[in-house]
Parts: C-alpha cells; sequence; structure tokens
C-alpha cells in the first residue's frame, strides 16, 4: 500500500499499516531468541531523541519531522535479515512510499536509515546524524528481554546494566552530552567500552556533522 499525499508527516508513517506489521513481525522473530526490543518500542523511543535532538540545536521543525520518520523506520529491514538491515530498511521505505512520490526529502530519509550502521563513515546529513545518536544512545535496560541475563553474552550484560540513559543536546555549548548509571554489580565500566567503543565513536562522528562535540558520562565521571 503506497503513501498518499503530497507531504509527507510522521503520523502517517507511524500508523502505515505496512510498516507496523514489519516492526511487529521483526520484534515477534526477535522475542523468540530473546534478543532485544527492535519493535515499535525502540522505534518510537529513536524517533522521540531524533526530533528533540534537533529541536534543542535549532534545527527546523521540516527536519526535526524528517529525523523522526527515519529513526521511526530504520529498523523495518530487519524483517529480511539483520545482516544489512540498513540497507533492507531503506529499500522497504522506498518502496513503502512508491516511485511516483519520490521527492528530495524521501530520498534524504533513505539515505539516512542506509547508513545507519556504516561506523567507518561521516553520516551524509544532519538527519542522519540525528538518526545515528537516537538509535546508537539507546542501550535501555528495558529492552532486554531475558531474566536470566547473566547466561547471555556481555553485549547483552552491559545493556542490562545501563539503569538510566540520558541523552542532552546543549546549543549553548554545542555538546551532545550521554549521561549513562552503570549497575557494575553486573557489569564493569570497561565493559562498556569494550562492547560499545565502536557506537561510541560513532556517535562522536555524528556529533561532528552536527557541529557538536560528543561528551559520555557514566556514574558521573566524564569519559569523554
Amino acid at each position: 500500500m503506497h503513501l498518499m499525499g503530497e507531504i509527507l508527516t510522521f503520523e502517517t508513517i507511524k500508523n502505515n499499516p505496512e510498516i507496523q506489521v514489519y516492526l511487529e513481525f521483526t520484534d515477534r522473530a526477535f522475542a523468540l531468541t530473546d534478543y532485544k526490543d527492535h519493535g515499535r518500542g525502540h522505534a518510537l523511543h529513536a524517533a522521540n531523541i531524533a526530533e528533540q535532538i534537533l529541536k534543542c540545536l535549532g534545527y527546523s521543525r521540516r527536519e526535526q519531522e524528517l529525523a523522526k520518520i527515519a529513526a521511526f523506520v530504520h529498523d523495518i529491514g530487519n524483517v529480511v535479515s539483520k545482516h544489512g538491515h540498513d540497507q533492507s530498511s531503506a529499500k522497504i521505505f522506498l518502496n513503502v512510499i512508491g516511485e511516483d512520490k519520490y521527492n528530495e526529502e524521501i530520498f534524504v530519509i533513505a539515505s539516512a536509515v542506509g547508513c545507519h550502521e556504516d561506523k567507518t563513515m561521516d553520516p551524509v546529513s544532519p538527519i542522519a546524524a540525528a538518526l545515528v545518536l537516537a538509535d546508537k544512545t539507546d542501550v535501555r535496560h528495558d529492552r532486554i528481554r531475558a531474566k536470566n541475563f547473566y547466561y547471555l553474552d556481555k553485549h547483552f550484560r552491559v545493556v542490562a546494566a545501563c539503569q538510566k540513559v540520558d541523552i542532552v543536546a546543549n546549543k549553548k555549548r554545542m555538546n551532545i552530552e550521554l549521561w549513562i548509571k552503570i549497575d557494575t554489580s553486573i557489569c564493569s565500566v570497561m565493559d562498556y567500552f569494550e562492547i560499545f567503543m565502536s557506537r561510541t565513536n560513532y556517535c562522536r562522528r555524528a556529533s561532528s556533522v552536527l557541529n557538536c562535540n560528543f561528551e559520555l558520562y557514566i556514574n558521573e565521571d566524564k569519559f569523554l
């Protein structure tokens, strides 16, 4: 079912039946292996964070909405496979829109979605940068489904240890600040860096696209 209308809105995308099915099916499939939430909950969280980052930095309302849309659909390609899902997500998004509705904004969204996992390059736009920051900082412990997370791999234990996560965009200082409270009875701070160093560096690159520095605070200590 292709989307209709001249201006694409977040509400239209959020309520689109096809996209809802992709998110629901992906989340059910991941749930069978106790994999962390990649469904509507993560999509909405990322969408709201991406919007707020650009809002706090003074970007236009339209740019905020485009980032919100990109963040909401960034994982729909997991319906095909987790591997290469950024590319699949972009292609599925374009298919939902329909080529008769293609315009510059559609391609801005698709390019942001299609590069959100490529940690070897800078995000291609402020929209993409906001998506990367929203996605890669979502290490909330309540995304973990398994009750006995000690038996899972270190990645899951690190996420389970992140009891509180806040991301703050400070326009006055031109900073993106990530504040994490880690339960060190579950994992150490060094475990966090061992697992998430590449994503931390990617957040730094994304912040630079927004002309910001990236700062990381863990248990109120500054690490970056």
